[in-house]
C-alpha cells in the first residue's frame, strides 16, 4: 500500500475558492450594494451613505453619533431626513431650526437659504407650498400677497408649530411681512433667505387651504432623479450583461447594459428584455391577419376620413372667417390665401425669421405689389397660441390709431396654424435700444416722444376705442419703432375687450415678469390701470436704461421697480445715479433736471400698488405734453 504525503493543497484550494468568491460577490455587487439603515430610516439604493454602497451621486449624510440621516445642501446647510418613500423617488426633510428667540432659521445664517447642486440628481418638487417669513414690506412691490389674509398668516396663527411670540414677530400685520408660495418655488434649486428680504421658510405638504392649518403636514418635500448605471473603474465592478464604458459625463465609467438588456433601477441591475418565445409563431400570424384585414379597412375608411377631415377643416375655416367679417364696426380683416402667404415668405425661409416666442414666428415678407409686411404664425398644434393670433386680428380689425401697429389681414387656411398679417416695422424694438442690440443712443427728446405715443396709443385702446381695450402686455418688446423711432404699440395677443357698465374682466393673471400689476396677479381683476402699471415700468426703461427684470444686479434690486425705489428721495423723486447719466449731459440745464424729476414721479405714480391711485392713461398724455413743453423751451 503506497503512502502519499499529507499536504494542504486541498486546504489552500478550497481558501482560493473562497476568496476568489468573495472578491466575485464583492465586484458582482459592487456600486449596485444597498447602504445599511442609519438608526430606523431605511436608506433604498441608489442613495448612499459611504463610497462602497448606492450611487455617490445620490450622497447622503449618517451620522455616526445620532444615527440620524442628513441631506447636505450648499454653502454648509444640512437638514435632517424624516421620510424616503423609494417608489416615488421623494425624500422628505425638516426645514431648518430657529435661532433663539428669533424670526430667524439657522439657514438664513449659514447659507441663506437652502440651495441644491443643480448638477447633482435632486431638485424641489411642486408639492410644496414654500411659506416666506419676516419679509421686508417693500416686496409688496412684487406680486406677493403680504396681507393678513395671507394663508401663512393662518400658519402662524393655528399651525401649533410656532409659539405665539416667534409668530409675532414673524409677521406683525404687514411689517415685517409673510407670504407664500404655492406650487414649489421659481427655481427648483432653491428656497433663497436674506437679511434685507424674507429671514426664514417653513414648507407644507399638499396642503389643502379647507383643512384648518394644525392638520397640515410640515416638510419638505425633494425627489431624486432614477440613477443611471453603476459607476465603474474596469470590468471587475460589472457584473453580468454589462460593460464598464466611459460616459464622457463627469469623468465616470458606467456599467452599461448589453444589447437586449436594460438597467432596473430598482432593482439595481441589468435585466433580459422580455421575449415571449411561445407565443411568437401564433402572434406573427395573428399579426399578418390583422394587418390584411386592416390594410383592406384602411383603404376603405382612408378616403371616407379624409373627406370628412376636409369638410371639417373648410367649416371652422368659413367659421373663422364669418366671425372676423363680422364685427360691425372698424375695419374687417382682408382673408390672405395661403399660398399668398408662402410665397411672400418664400417659402416661411428660416432667414425671414425675424423673432419668434410663445405663440410662433413672425416672418418679414413682401407681398405682390411690393409691400414689405411681418407674418405672424401660430405654432401647429398650439391652441392657446392659435386662440391669441385669432384674439389679436379681431382685436386690430376693431382699432386705427397712428400709433398701433396696423392689421393688414390675416390667413385662416390651415386650420391649426392661423396666419396674421401687419405692416412691417423696421426699427426693433423699444427693448433692443434701450438695452444694446443697436448703438444708436436715444435722447431724451426721443425717449419722452416715445413715452407720449405709447402713453397715447393706451389711452385710445382705454377710452377711445368702440368697445375699450384692456392690453394686458404692455412692455418694452412690444413696442415697435419705425425709421423716425415713432412707436408702434404691438402684440395684442393677450387683449381683452372690457365689458360694458363692469369695473373689471375677471381672468386668470397673464403678462410678463416684472411688468405684471401685483394687483391684479392677487385678485384677478383685469382693468385699465393694469396697463399702467405695466407702463410705469416701460418709463422706468426709458428713465434708467435698464431693465424691469435683471439678474445681474444685486439680488435685492432684481426687479427695476424695487431697485428705482429704494433710491428715491424722501419726496418719492427719482435722484441721478440711476437715471441714464448720458441724458443729463456734462452740465444738465434746470428744465432738464425738471422734466427728469416730472418724468420719475409719472412713472412712481403709475406704480402705486392700489390701482384706484394710479392716473389713468389720459391723465399720463396730458402730464407728458406738459414736460415736452418743458424741454422745447431749450430749442
Amino acid at each position: 500500500m503506497i503512502r502519499t504525503k499529507p499536504n494542504a493543497n486541498p486546504q489552500r484550494f478550497i481558501y482560493l475558492c473562497s476568496i476568489f468568491f468573495l472578491h466575485f460577490f464583492f465586484n458582482y455587487c459592487y456600486s449596485q450594494i444597498t447602504c445599511p439603515n442609519c438608526g430606523s430610516v431605511q436608506v433604498p439604493y441608489p442613495l448612499s451613505t459611504n463610497p462602497r454602497c448606492g450611487d455617490p451621486d445620490y450622497s447622503l449624510r449618517c451620522d455616526s453619533y445620532s444615527q440620524k440621516l442628513y441631506f447636505d445642501a450648499l454653502n454648509g446647510s444640512s437638514y435632517l431626513v424624516l421620510k424616503i418613500t423609494a417608489s416615488t423617488q421623494r425624500i422628505i426633510l425638516r426645514p431648518s431650526s430657529w435661532l433663539n428667540d428669533t424670526c430667524v432659521t439657522q439657514d438664513m445664517e449659514v447659507s441663506e437659504g437652502l440651495w441644491l447642486n443643480q448638477s447633482l440628481p435632486f431638485n424641489i418638487t411642486s408639492s410644496n407650498t414654500i411659506f416666506l417669513l419676516n419679509c421686508s414690506p417693500r416686496l409688496l412691490v412684487s406680486p406677493l400677497n403680504c396681507s393678513s389674509s395671507s394663508l401663512c398668516h393662518h400658519f402662524l396663527e393655528g399651525s401649533g408649530h410656532i409659539d405665539r411670540k416667534r409668530a409675532a414677530e414673524c409677521a406683525n400685520e404687514l411689517d415685517p411681512c409673510c407670504t407664500f408660495v404655492s406650487g414649489g418655488m421659481p427655481s427648483a434649486y432653491k428656497i433663497r433667505l436674506h437679511s434685507s428680504g424674507c429671514k426664514a421658510f417653513r414648507s407644507i405638504l399638499h396642503l389643502d387651504p379647507d383643512k384648518p392649518a394644525n392638520q397640515w403636514e410640515e416638510g419638505l418635500e425633494i425627489q431624486w432623479s432614477p440613477p443611471p448605471e453603476p459607476v465603474c473603474k474596469s470590468q471587475l465592478d460589472c457584473s453580468g450583461a454589462s460593460k464598464c464604458l466611459s460616459t464622457g459625463i463627469n469623468g465616470f465609467s458606467r456599467c452599461l447594459c448589453d444589447r437586449d438588456y436594460y438597467w432596473n433601477h430598482v432593482l439595481g441591475t441589468c435585466q433580459k428584455k422580455k421575449v415571449n418565445t411561445k407565443k411568437v409563431g401564433l402572434s406573427l400570424k395573428v399579426s399578418i391577419a390583422v394587418i390584411s384585414f386592416l390594410s383592406v379597412l384602411l383603404a376603405v375608411a382612408f378616403s371616407a376620413i379624409k373627406v370628412r377631415k376636409s369638410l371639417k377643416q373648410k367649416k371652422l375655416i368659413k367659421e373663422r372667417e364669418d366671425v372676423l367679417k363680422s364685427s360691425n364696426v372698424g375695419k374687417s380683416a382682408r382673408i390672405f390665401q395661403l399660398k399668398q402667404v408662402k410665397k411672400a415668405t418664400n417659402g416661411f425661409s428660416k432667414d425671414r425669421i425675424l423673432g419668434s416666442g410663445g405663440f410662433g414666428e413672425v416672418y418679414k415678407g413682401e407681398l405682390e405689389d411690393g409691400t414689405v409686411v411681418a407674418v405672424k404664425s401660430a405654432k401647429v398644434g398650439n391652441i392657446k397660441s392659435t386662440e391669441q393670433v385669432l384674439n389679436e386680428v379681431g382685436i386690430l380689425s376693431q382699432v386705427n390709431h397712428r400709433n398701433l401697429v396696423r392689421l393688414l389681414g390675416c390667413c385662416v387656411e390651415l386650420a391649426e396654424q392661423p396666419f396674421m398679417i401687419y405692416e412691417y416695422i423696421s426699427n426693433g424694438t423699444l427693448h433692443d435700444h434701450l438695452h444694446g442690440k443697436y448703438s444708436t443712443f436715444l435722447t431724451w427728446k426721443q425717449r419722452l416722444r416715445i413715452a407720449l405715443q405709447t402713453a397715447e396709443a393706451l389711452a385710445y385702446l382705454h377710452s377711445a376705442a368702440y368697445t375699450p381695450i384692456y392690453h394686458r402686455d404692455v412692455k418694452s418688446t412690444n413696442i415697435l419703432l419705425d425709421d423716425e423711432f415713432n412707436a408702434k404699440v404691438s402684440d395684442f395677443g393677450l387683449s381683452r375687450l372690457a365689458k360694458p357698465g363692469v369695473s373689471h374682466v375677471s381672468t386668470c393673471a397673464q403678462g410678463t415678469l416684472g411688468y405684471l400689476d401685483p394687483e391684479y396677479y392677487r385678485n384677478y381683476q383685469l382693468t385699465d390701470k393694469s396697463d399702467v402699471y405695466s407702463y410705469g415700468m416701460v418709463l422706468l426703461e426709458l428713465l434708467t436704461s435698464q431693465k424691469a427684470i435683471d439678474f445681474s444686479r444685486d439680488p435685492d434690486d432684481v426687479n427695476l421697480a424695487i431697485y428705482v425705489s429704494q433710491r428715491a428721495n424722501s419726496n418719492g423723486a427719482i435722484i441721478a445715479e440711476v437715471v441714464d447719466q448720458r441724458l443729463l449731459g456734462k452740465e444738465p440745464s434746470v428744465n432738464t433736471l425738471t422734466s427728469l424729476k416730472l418724468f420719475s414721479e409719472i412713472s412712481f405714480a403709475c406704480l402705486r400698488e392700489k390701482k384706484r391711485d394710479r392716473p389713468s392713461m389720459a391723465d399720463v398724455v396730458h402730464q407728458l405734453q406738459r414736460i415736452i413743453e418743458i424741454v422745447n423751451l431749450e430749442s
